[in-house]
């Protein structure tokens, strides 16, 4: 890309307590430090447009140029794509793996993903498991997707280093749906309570809003507490990160993940990791961390155990990722 060239990037909306405005502020600290020639459009993501489409249609680009869409699936792809400049976007889901919590949420037809998908010069997907999820659904676009890997900004970890561990305890830090499999969480609660652990579930969501928009969660969650698992409201960030930084293992039972920010924090934060040895966890796991799916009696074993063990998510740092995504893009 020539010098005059520019970068059009759109990320997500910037919640403090979410995963997405984490990636948009580790992808625009990045180009701001290596001096990237960028324009950041407004977020666009499942959420919805942040700003009137003539916002984003009035860009006049240049086939020097180019666009990165934080949200691949995003109908910002269909509102560009006649516009000049090479295309790219990141995968960090797929409604065809039928387990994506976006298809409890979206309709399917109306998302249009292998559509939208299709006109992307390149496609990044966030792990390998994830590449291999899009070349399966969709085998005509396997050649176009490259695993970049998803940006973490570890700095912006670093002062939760200093929060002592409490020993007995255990937390899972997923969210409280289907797709992670919360009746197994609570059974894995169940048994590691019994054998001593305080266990915690971490949500940044309160219960009465979760039920509130799923009624069907409620006595999911009595239950939880019945069998040993103690809710924990985080109102923000900060104060979730504080909590996750106190335990001592960290379980996920996912079974939808493409790659997991919330295990990944906790294992940068010092947390023995537990994951099912499955999806994209044996990427970054080791394993002696992981557990045969459904296992229960694993899960307590290695709770018991803690086996403290090299982790390669440094492979994940916003300064790698964010490099190799420009070099795919021809940026510099």
């Amino acid at each position: 890309m020539e010098a005059s060239a520019i970068l059009y990037f759109a990320g997500y909306h910037d919640a403090e307590e979410s995963w997405t405005g984490s990636f948009s502020r580790a992808v625009r600290r990045e180009l701001l430090r290596l001096h990237v020639q960028f324009t950041e459009l407004p977020p666009y993501d499942w959420r919805g447009a942040a700003a009137p489409y003539k916002h984003y249609l009035r860009v006049t680009s240049s086939e020097e140029d180019a666009w990165f869409i934080g949200w691949a699936q995003s109908e910002l792809i269909e509102l560009v794509a006649h516009k000049k400049g090479r295309k790219y976007g990141l995968v960090v889901g797929l409604t065809a793996g039928h387990l994506d919590p976006l298809i409890f949420s979206l309709d399917k037809e109306e998302l249009r993903e292998r559509k939208r998908l299709a006109l992307y010069d390149k496609l990044f997907a966030n792990s390998d498991w994830c590449r291999n999820c899009i070349s399966r659904a969709y085998p005509e676009l396997a050649d176009r997707v490259v695993v970049t890997g998803f940006p973490f900004d570890f700095r912006a970890l670093q002062p939760y280093l200093r929060f002592p561990k409490e020993k007995p305890l255990v937390v899972f830090n997923q969210r409280f749906a289907l797709e992670k499999l919360h009746i197994l969480e609570i059974e894995a609660a169940h048994l590691l309570s019994q054998c001593g652990f305080r266990v915690q579930h971490l949500s940044g969501i309160p219960e009465a809003r979760l039920i509130a928009g799923n009624p069907s969660l409620a006595p999911l969650l009595a239950a939880a507490r019945e069998k040993g698992l103690e809710f924990i409201y985080n109102k923000d960030k900060q104060s979730y990160l504080q909590s996750l930084a106190k335990a001592r293992v960290v379980v996920t039972t996912s079974i939808a993940d493409m790659l997991p920010v919330s295990l990944i924090e906790a294992i940068y934060l010092g947390a023995v990791p537990a994951a099912p040895r499955a999806l994209c966890f044996p990427e970054f796991v080791h394993p002696d961390n992981l557990y045969t799916p459904y296992a229960l009696t694993e899960i307590v074993d290695i709770a018991a155990r803690q086996p403290v063990r090299y982790h390669p998510i440094e492979k994940y740092a916003k300064e790698v990722v964010v490099e190799r995504m420009l070099a795919e893009m021809g940026v510099k």
